[in-house]
């Protein structure tokens, strides 16, 4: 991870996506562990974190559709996590 920062709900990150070229797409933070509800774990309504490094998003892309979600995402570099922005 490019930093010690946790991840925010709200926040923008890059997610790298698991499958065809593995494009980077703009994504937002939709739960981290101080904001994914307990309840809606319990009761099976949202899956839960593995760790405070992992998050739910909100995946913007190019395509019909527009978005996607993905669940309980780990930090990193390869397919299938997310990174913080690099700054320019």
């Amino acid at each position: 991870m490019a930093s010690d920062r946790l991840p925010m709900t709200c926040g923008i990150v890059r997610y790298r996506g698991k499958h065809g070229l593995h494009a980077v797409r703009a994504a937002i933070v939709t739960a981290d562990v101080h904001t994914l509800d307990p309840e809606g774990v319990i009761i099976g309504a949202v899956p839960a974190l593995d760790s405070p490094e992992h998050v739910h998003l909100l995946v913007f892309t190019p395509g019909a559709k527009g978005f996607f979600e993905e669940f309980n995402v780990p930090p990193g570099d390869e397919p299938g996590t997310w990174h913080w922005p690099e700054r320019v």
